[in-house]
């Protein structure tokens, strides 16, 4: 893997930088904060999930990711998952965080309108009735991502990435949740401005800026492992890949369809798995966080 130029590199997160504070608002009202402190209960099990929204998989084994290959050793993995049908962000995301694909969530495009999610519930909400004092929460740098689970104790929506980590990093070192969850949309800007394509080097700065940021929290996550004996699950996905400057109506397109996770323990052997479903990875974190899938209608099954 090659990695790009510093100057390329700070040319992206620049850009980044601009494309957020300009990006408009375009579904729901941002969610209020509910508290500064999602200070979570359980001792030890704990889980940071971490979205890389349109990040295609043959760019991201193209780019230089040091911190995400780092987790390789100790992940269930796969660079071939299937996303379902409708490749846009909004039923993508719901089918990752709901666990069911589009025929039972009701989203086929970025619109909540049609959602049955009251039927399905989402991650967040199905711990928040298995456990009620969990610490749950929530950021991202786009508002629809925010209406997609349920429950949190805090949520916020910012407009840039540094601050949204630097919000993260806050959080984990004063009051760690026991469920964290973050959206990060650059890399999808990016293609959607310069192509999603491993080829463009503005898309692949986007992704290892993404990484930079992926190892700013692992910092922070292996101190908290190593000094009060906890343990994170860490999954890392996107929710699809793209062609050109698009990706919605690209069912059939490997590049867009096909995506990847990584799902990371302190004691996971290494597993690459060869067809995934990224509905797998809302039951895999309940199962981590001990609470039961009997009884829910989900069409993932846990990988743990």
């Amino acid at each position: 893997m090659v990695f790009r130029t510093t100057k390329t590199v700070l040319f992206g997160f620049f850009l980044g930088t601009l494309m957020l504070i300009g990006c408009v608002d375009k579904f729901r009202p941002r969610k209020e904060v509910r508290t500064n402190c999602p200070q979570g209960i359980e001792p030890t099990r704990k889980v940071l999930f971490v979205g890389w929204d349109g990040v295609r998989s043959d760019a991201l084994l193209m780019a230089d990711t040091p911190h995400l290959d780092s987790l390789l050793p100790n992940s269930i993995y796969s660079f071939n998952v299937d996303r379902g049908p409708y490749t846009v962000s909004t039923p993508g995301w719901s089918s990752i965080l709901h666990g069911v694909w589009p025929d039972k969530h009701g989203l086929t495009e970025n619109s909540f309108k049609k959602n049955r999610y009251d039927e399905y519930p989402d991650l967040l909400t199905l711990l928040r009735k298995h456990k009620s004092g969990l610490g749950l929460a929530t950021l991202s740098n786009w508002d629809a991502f925010l209406q997609i689970t349920s429950e949190e104790t805090y949520a916020q929506r910012f407009d840039t990435d540094p601050e949204m980590v630097g919000d993260a990093l806050r959080i984990l070192n004063e009051c760690p949740p026991d469920v964290m969850l973050l959206h990060f949309d650059f890399p999808d800007a990016s293609g959607h401005e310069f192509g999603f394509s491993p080829s463009s080097l503005e898309y692949l700065s986007s992704i290892e800026i993404t990484d930079h940021y992926l190892g700013q929290l692992m910092a922070k996550v292996k101190e908290r492992e190593a000094q009060y004996n906890e343990e994170w699950m860490v999954v890392l996905t996107t929710d699809h890949g793209g062609e050109g400057t698009g990706h919605g109506g690209q069912d059939n397109l490997q590049q867009t369809r096909r995506v990847w996770y990584v799902v990371r323990t302190p004691t996971l052997m290494q597993n690459l798995i060869n067809d995934g479903k990224i509905v797998d990875l809302m039951p895999t974190m309940l199962t981590w966080m001990n609470c039961p899938l009997s009884g829910l209608t989900l069409d993932g099954n846990s990988l743990y």
